[in-house]
């Protein structure tokens, strides 16, 4: 009998939540954050122990740090992966380090960092694009996958080039980068022959903001 009823009062409860609108809503897509990074300048690299030892500014305080590269360490140059060894001294680098500071998350120049790693990617070639929904269809690891471009703001790079979205300079065919702002949507997307474009339009810009928060 006890179980007949506490079934029947959670059949009851679960008709007058629907009466009165109180079912769970549904959960809202995942917004990529940005990874965290500092801006850093190589003192050294160690072959050997698969290491590089950077120097930068961290908390206010000027810090030298030794990182390792691990299995899943992500380490780019110039718009393509890269070994330890192709950094020299004196260069700088953007630098996610894992929790602890002794293992390297991501490594790269800056505008390469900002093109490809700041946020999560998906590469793949253009199937579609519907300028009237802003959809993008891209074919990626043997699926096609559809994001929604932002409506304002120049984020589609092609060419050498930046467009807005609705200009539709995207036709089919082309190897993209998505630069992901959730799962199913994008903050940009750039060719091969754009990374550089794009990756410095967003270092600039992130720059002058970092300018105006020191000077405010």
């Amino acid at each position: 009998m006890l179980r007949l009823w506490a079934m029947a009062c959670l059949s009851v409860g679960m008709l007058l939540g629907l009466a009165f609108g109180q079912e769970e809503a549904p959960a809202k897509p995942t917004t990529f954050r940005p990874i965290p990074h500092t801006l850093t300048t190589v003192v050294k690299v160690d072959a050997a122990a698969n290491t590089i030892t950077l120097k930068g500014t961290y908390r206010g305080k000027e810090q030298e740090w030794t990182l390792k590269v691990v299995s899943d360490s992500k380490v780019m140059k110039d718009g393509k992966d890269a070994k330890l060894t192709d950094f020299k001294e004196g260069e700088q680098v953007l630098v996610s380090w894992k929790p602890g500071m002794k293992e390297i998350r991501a490594l790269a120049d800056p505008v390469t960092f900002f093109a490809f790693l700041r946020y999560p990617t998906v590469k793949g070639k253009v199937k579609a694009f519907d300028a009237a929904t802003l959809t993008l269809t891209v074919e990626a690891e043997g699926k096609e996958q559809k994001f929604t471009m932002p409506e304002r703001g120049v984020c589609c790079f092609v060419g050498g080039k930046g467009h807005r979205s609705k200009e539709g300079a995207l036709k089919g065919g082309e190897e993209v980068v998505v630069v992901l702002r959730t799962p199913d949507s994008a903050r940009a997307v750039f060719d091969a022959a754009s990374w550089k474009v794009y990756g410095e339009q967003e270092w600039q810009a992130y720059q002058k903001r970092a300018g105006a928060k020191k000077g405010a």
